[in-house]
């Protein structure tokens, strides 16, 4: 059996955001036209990433192995963690994958298609927990990649962890962390960025699926780990809209 396997609960909403986008991009008349797909939510098993690479808190490595494991039991062949942060060299750098089981790693699919969309002159800003900024999760895919200053940064990582206001907190997104993650893809607009990777999978719940926000490109690393997905396991059933066609076409076609 050939399926796709998810490690979900780094928060829970993103595995789920990470299995639909999976459904969305999948070619499917009926039910059964659809790649077989296991997901794991089990936040009890794995501890919050940026406290454990910044503040010494518990090690999440050994959860996500469990995760990992069990999905490959129950016949998972390709396995995404939908989490930025775990990707973290630390973390996922110590995670072993039982034989037969392919391990994506999120962070390379999305310098990969970074690379082939927006090309080598692209301006490319990240926005990301403070695990994912301090930790330098992206820098060794990218040449270069810009950072909001300290102060906004901070704001990204409430918006995203807030108990109050924050989209790991709360059913929806709130008002308060739409306006500040949305002034923050501006502010590194306005430190020259084109294009802005949205590196922690809450982000991209702000933007309901929208790939551009005042002028500036948005990438959700979500949303290419699904495409990745279906790749690894069957790509003659990916089916990518018009405007994703375009830009990995170079944008040489009118979207």
């Amino acid at each position: 059996m050939i399926a796709i396997g998810i490690v979900g609960g780094v928060g829970p909403s993103a595995g789920i955001d990470l299995a639909s986008k999976v459904f969305s991009h999948t070619k499917a008349n009926r039910d059964q036209d659809h790649i077989n797909l296991f997901l794991t939510s089990c936040p009890s098993l794995i501890p919050d990433r940026t406290e454990y690479l910044l503040n010494g808190g518990k090690d999440p490595a050994p959860g996500l192995e469990k995760c990992i494991a069990y999905l490959a039991q129950c016949g998972a062949t390709a396995v995404g963690v939908s989490c930025n942060t775990a990707h973290a060299p630390q973390i996922m750098g110590r995670v072993k994958v039982p034989e037969g089981v392919k391990l994506l790693n999120m962070i390379r699919e999305t310098s990969t298609f970074v690379s082939k969309v927006f090309g080598p002159e692209a301006k490319v800003g990240l926005l990301a927990t403070l695990g994912t900024i301090r930790c330098n999760v992206y820098d060794k895919y990218f040449d270069s990649i810009i950072k909001p200053d300290e102060e906004v940064a901070r704001a990204v990582h409430q918006a995203i962890y807030d108990k109050e206001y924050g989209i790991k907190a709360c059913s929806g997104v709130t008002d308060k962390a739409r306006e500040v993650v949305s002034s923050a893809v501006d502010h590194l607009k306005g430190k020259g960025c084109n294009v802005v990777i949205l590196g922690c999978t809450e982000l991209p719940l702000v933007f309901n699926g929208k790939r551009s926000y005042n002028g500036t490109d948005l990438v959700d690393p979500t949303e290419i780990l699904a495409i990745a997905l279906i790749r690894e396991t069957e790509p003659e059933k990916l089916a990518l809209d018009s405007e994703i066609l375009c830009k990995l076409d170079g944008h040489k076609n009118p979207c």
